[in-house]
């Protein structure tokens, strides 16, 4: 028997909020512009604690030993995060130190790399990690503009000495789509059920996942990928990626910060559909228009850096 197909699309005409229903538990997008850790992945070595950084409360962590580490994960399902992370540090010395590194796919988990974000190596060892400040101070450490991670799911966080160090209050601020208080306020919705399929809602979850991909790639303008990247290892996302201050459409959250007019062939559409957004792909035109050779008229391949 044809697999009935249920589907039901909506473009409000004045751009009011979509209603509620069922398929508002597909949407990827967090009720918050600061999240927390989801839960702990993975314990490696000496972690006391590592269960109270993801309990909502005050609670503390102490790492203990040079290598120990723990692995939390920000993620639902298959989605990712992308901002400036921040984290307490309760109790440290003189000699204490870490680090941060990220991965969007448990398959790279590395105490010592992140997946690659500023340029594409065959070894996967391009950005390396983000070594807090030495010597690490107790008190509120938070990532600067450019230290900002595109996209992510899992941190690590590792001792790299043999002085304990107690941690608290790891969270992230969402710096994607600056524009839009509510990332869950959706003008569009979709909802499709093939009761036949081995997922009835599997087309449902691609739609919802398609379009908080899109969210994640609308930036501020002065947050764009910097080119060349920092040597010998690391990543900058502080660079201008077009003469206009408000958001623009990148390609990726995560690697190429910058407007590549081919993705714009289908983010646009998903960005108009979903939340209505046409001031981003307005100034990401800009962008490329401000690229124009005079004497030729050809545009760059993409935006600035």
């Amino acid at each position: 028997m044809a697999a009935v197909i249920f589907l039901s699309l909506f473009i409000s005409t004045v751009w009011g909020l979509a209603p509620s229903g069922p398929w508002d538990q597909f949407n990827f997008a967090p009720a918050s512009r600061v999240v927390t850790p989801q839960s702990v992945f993975q314990v490696v070595g000496s972690v006391d604690g590592a269960q109270e950084l993801v309990s909502g409360q005050d609670g503390q962590a102490t790492l203990s030993g040079d290598g120990s580490y723990v692995v939390l994960d920000f993620g639902k399902e298959a989605s990712t995060v992308g901002g400036r992370v921040s984290l307490t540090v309760n109790q440290a010395s003189s000699d204490s130190a870490l680090s941060l590194s990220f991965t969007e796919s448990s398959q790279f988990i590395n105490p010592k790399l992140s997946d690659d974000s500023c340029f594409s190596t065959p070894t996967l060892d391009g950005d390396g990690v983000q070594s807090l400040p030495s010597p690490l101070a107790e008190g509120l450490f938070t990532q600067t503009v450019g230290e900002q991670r595109g996209g992510f799911r899992f941190m690590t966080i590792v001792s790299n000495s043999d002085s304990p160090v107690t941690i608290s209050n790891v969270s992230l601020g969402i710096t994607f789509m600056p524009q839009l208080d509510d990332l869950r306020a959706y003008t569009g919705y979709f909802s499709a059920q093939d009761p036949d399929f081995h997922d009835p809602d599997f087309l449902t979850k691609i739609w919802y996942a398609g379009a908080y991909t899109v969210q994640t790639n609308t930036l501020d303008p002065h947050q764009a990928r910097q080119q060349p990247c920092p040597q010998p290892q690391g990543w900058a996302n502080n660079a201008t990626g077009g003469p206009v201050e408000g958001t623009i459409l990148v390609d990726g959250a995560k690697r190429d910060r910058n407007v590549w007019p081919g993705d714009m062939g289908i983010s646009t559409f998903t960005e108009v559909v979903t939340t209505a957004d046409l001031e981003s792909s307005k100034n990401s035109l800009l962008v490329m228009y401000s690229t124009q050779d005079p004497a030729t008229g050809a545009l760059q391949y993409s935006g600035p850096p």
